[in-house]
């Protein structure tokens, strides 16, 4: 998971927002929360979205279709319908993250905090899943590669508890993502660190150099899927003394 960019939000939404926050807060108030009559009138900015963010779900940053994937609610509709039609709540995402993973899970620091129905976040809530959208995801999850497995797992950074749940949450964990991660550091990033490693045994700096910065400026592009795995991948095998000692940079992506 990266930190993305939503830009300013499209014209077309605050309409959206008027006429249906309207609608539903009348059956909200007669009947009570109605997923069904909800409507979908907020996937308008979807390809918006989806384009800012890459091509990429917010969460696993596998690369997805428009068609047949999510408009994510980080603040689920289930606990906060009045944000169904707020920008700053809207992500898009895969189904395995948003459908069958978080649905309507939110946790908090403390419970007793939750908004109530019509308040603007934050207010007092501490939300302890990552919002790749307000902060840098890097700063509670990173992943680390099984010496056993020789896989890489995402694990929390340091003692993150927002780490631990976000991973807990979105089942960042799940056997066919971890598969999916290992094909991509065996197959893409594994082949550049090991030219690296040779290129570094011949002291040819020069080379070192245009070689790092050049793998290192294709994998972490945000175009590019599982870059915060990829710039975890150089930090295991460069750690920062040695990326020092050569004058390499690893930019977050």
């Amino acid at each position: 998971m990266i930190r993305i960019d939503r830009g300013p939000e499209p014209t077309e939404l605050p309409d959206v927002r008027r006429g249906e926050l309207e609608r539903f807060r009348a059956i909200v108030l007669a009947s009570g929360y109605d997923r069904d009559e909800l409507g979908t009138r907020y996937t308008a900015v979807k390809e918006t979205l989806w384009r800012r963010q890459a091509f990429k779900c917010c969460y696993c940053e596998k690369v997805c279709e428009n068609v047949g994937n999510d408009l994510e609610h980080y603040r689920p509709t289930s606990r906060y319908w009045w944000l169904a039609w707020t920008w700053e709540n809207l992500l898009f995402a895969c189904p395995n993250c948003n459908r069958w993973a978080k649905n309507d899970e939110f946790p908090l620091a403390d419970e007793k905090t939750r908004l109530k129905a019509e308040e603007s976040p934050p207010q007092g809530e501490q939300p302890q899943l990552v919002d790749p959208a307000s902060e840098d995801p890097l700063d509670s999850i990173h992943f680390v590669r099984d010496e056993k497995s020789d896989r890489w797992l995402p694990r929390p950074r340091g003692a993150s508890v927002k780490g631990a749940e976000t991973i807990r949450v979105l089942e960042l964990d799940r056997q066919a993502l971890l598969e999916l991660f290992q094909s991509y550091v065996r197959d893409y990033l594994i082949p550049d660190v090991t030219h690296l490693q040779e290129l570094m045994k011949t002291g040819n700096e020069h080379a070192v150099r245009d070689t790092w910065r050049r793998n290192v400026r294709r994998a972490l592009q945000r175009t590019m899927f599982y870059s915060a795995l990829a710039h975890d991948v150089f930090d295991h095998y460069f750690p920062e003394d040695e990326r020092r000692r050569w004058g390499l940079e690893l930019p977050r992506p």
